[in-house]
């Protein structure tokens, strides 16, 4: 039985013929590592520590599992699916703000020679990041949380 990791719950559940699993705290951490939207998590909480004084917004879409009702809303009130996973309304040296999309550390956003990866995807969240930049915002992609503080605090420096 494949477990899943995006309820801590989820640890306890039973397996097939009433043998019960138990997911040791190393095996939960490593798996939280690998999900985008813990990257994104753990930035917000930085940020907001970090910068209160700086407005921001996080989507949400990502973190969890969306009913099919719900996924019908979400497409009406939220047509574009391409937004960035952290939106930071402040104006900088000609931006009017910035936005970051995070991706997990490995992700395979980037190729080995430092272009975008040929995915879906990747390609309609790029093209998305575009328009942005054509209106003045700055768009940026980053591995982890560690490499989206980077982007911000580049970004507050101009």
């Amino acid at each position: 039985m494949k477990t899943d990791y995006t309820n801590p719950m989820n640890m306890y559940k039973s397996a097939p013929r009433g043998r019960g699993k138990v997911v040791t705290e190393q095996e939960l951490a490593e798996q939280k590592a690998k999900r985008e939207w813990t990257h994104q998590l753990n930035f917000c909480k930085w940020l907001k520590q970090t910068y209160p004084e700086i407005r921001f917004r996080s989507d949400v879409q990502s973190a969890g599992k969306l009913s099919a009702q719900m996924q019908n809303i979400m497409q009406i009130l939220d047509p574009w699916k391409s937004w960035p996973d952290v939106q930071i309304y402040l104006p900088k040296n000609g931006f009017i703000g910035l936005h970051i999309e995070i991706k997990r550390i490995d992700s395979g956003t980037f190729l080995k020679d430092g272009s975008l990866s040929k995915s879906k995807h990747v390609q309609e969240q790029a093209e998305f990041h575009d328009w942005l930049r054509s209106i003045g915002y700055k768009v940026e992609f980053a591995e982890g949380c560690e490499e989206a503080k980077k982007v911000l605090e580049s970004y507050l420096k101009l």
